[in-house]
């Protein structure tokens, strides 16, 4: 992949992302490094430059302080490279003029004139005198330019290519954490011969797949308890109450016990406890299909219509009226819409007003009711389990219930209610 194509994938890389943080880190690190060195060359280069020139003016000055008493002005050096002045204070104004102002002794400094650069230093003599000396040091000064350029243009160049570098290094580093996490993403907890460290035994992720495996052996022993404590409850829950309820009818058969108020609240607690356990039964199960294979479905305005009838004994001296009963098949099993609908239709005949009106239209099932409606602080805490409020409180599972149905068939819930203006409660089938 071209290095641009690798810094536009990296840009479309979500900012947070560790991919986004290692190459940023990277490249960060690449950029202080290559600062720090260059500084540090510019610095070395300026020191010995520095010392080198000065060496060269100290050498040429003692040169020609040494020869000036024989030689005079035979002395006194006038090159390409090197100048040399000797003056009273009165003739320095025979002097360039940035040399004029410099004081005796001076060992160096560069001063610019005449389209030429010079190291210049000063040395005083007897009689008065002071020796000037400036070497030329334009051709130095134009390759020490050209050099910090050249330095300055590939440090921009490195700096530059540290991000994408720094992309495809994350890339290949992150590649095994990514195998890893694609791999966790796409287990399942009843795949137990899934393990992850014979295939990662090679990188640094290793280790975490170790633990990994370890966990999922923990796991799948909690998954086969609670497939065992299912398959359990399902037969030590039912058969009691299948006692209980059959011990019921035996009862009612006597016409002396037929209106006896404790024998129907039997009947009614037994079947009402057997509906929770079906709940809370095949919420426990994973199941996905039918024991053929094929996908759940139920027509939902005959479930409705049955459960209906089915709640007529609990309805007392309410109504319930079915103002709308479309036809509609959803992709869900049958006990998933009994559970829903029936707590939200006990829920209502329990905490509801007289008038309870049902409607089934656009995959829309909707319960609503005239009764004291719900508060703010109710409306918030609804759907949790456990929550309980108002006379004639049950277990707080019935909305609980309905809402775990919901979200394993991605149903919506809209719940809507107001003090002394009733409840209105829709489920929007998928």
């Amino acid at each position: 992949m071209a290095p641009r194509h690798r810094l536009r994938r990296l840009l479309r890389t979500p900012w947070d992302s560790l991919q986004f943080r290692v190459a940023f880190a990277l490249a960060m690190f690449v950029a202080v490094v290559v600062s720090t060195v260059m500084l540090a060359l510019f610095t070395i280069n300026t020191r010995l430059k520095t010392d080198l020139l000065n060496a060269i003016v100290a050498n040429e000055m003692s040169e020609l302080v040494e020869d000036y008493p024989t030689q005079g002005a035979d002395a006194i050096p006038h090159s390409a490279n090197l100048i040399g002045y000797v003056v009273t204070p009165a003739q320095r104004n025979q002097l360039p003029e940035p040399l004029r102002g410099l004081g005796p002794n001076v060992k160096g400094v560069t001063l610019t004139y005449n389209n030429h650069t010079y190291r210049v230093g000063t040395h005083a003599l007897g009689d008065n005198k002071q020796v000037y000396l400036a070497y030329d040091i334009t051709a130095i000064e134009s390759r020490e330019s050209l050099f910090k350029l050249i330095a300055i243009v590939a440090a921009i160049l490195v700096l530059i290519l540290a991000v994408p570098l720094g992309a495809w290094i994350a890339r290949i580093s992150l590649k095994p954490i990514n195998a890893l996490a694609e791999h966790v993403a796409n287990l399942h907890p009843g795949e137990r011969t899934a393990r992850l460290a014979e295939q990662f035994e090679h990188y640094e992720v290793g280790v975490i797949a170790h633990a990994f495996d370890r966990f999922m052996s923990r796991l799948d022993e909690f998954v086969e308890r609670e497939r065992s404590f299912t398959a359990d409850a399902s037969h030590e829950l039912r058969t009691p109450l299948a006692v209980i309820q059959g011990a019921v009818e035996v009862l009612q058969q006597d016409p002396k016990l037929v209106e006896s108020g404790p024998l129907t609240r039997i009947d009614r607690a037994s079947h009402q406890m057997a509906e929770l356990i079906e709940a809370l039964l095949f919420l426990a199960r994973d199941e996905q299909a039918e024991a053929d294979g094929a996908a759940p479905s139920c027509r939902a305005d005959q479930v409705v219509s049955e459960v209906v009838d089915a709640y007529r004994p609990l309805m007392a001296r309410k109504t319930v009226e079915v103002s709308a009963l479309d036809p509609c098949e959803i992709g869900a099993p049958r006990i998933a819409l009994v559970i829903a609908f029936g707590n939200l239709l006990r829920n209502a005949l329990r905490h509801g007003g007289d008038e309870i009106r049902v409607t089934l239209a656009d995959r829309r099932l909707t319960v609503a009711d005239n009764g004291d409606g719900m508060t703010t602080e109710e409306l918030q805490h609804a759907f949790e389990r456990g929550y309980r409020s108002g006379p004639g409180a049950g277990l707080g599972l019935g909305l609980y219930l309905v809402k775990r149905v919901a979200d394993r068939y991605d149903w919506r819930i809209r719940l809507a209610s107001r003090p002394e203006e009733g409840t209105r409660i829709e489920l929007q089938l998928a």
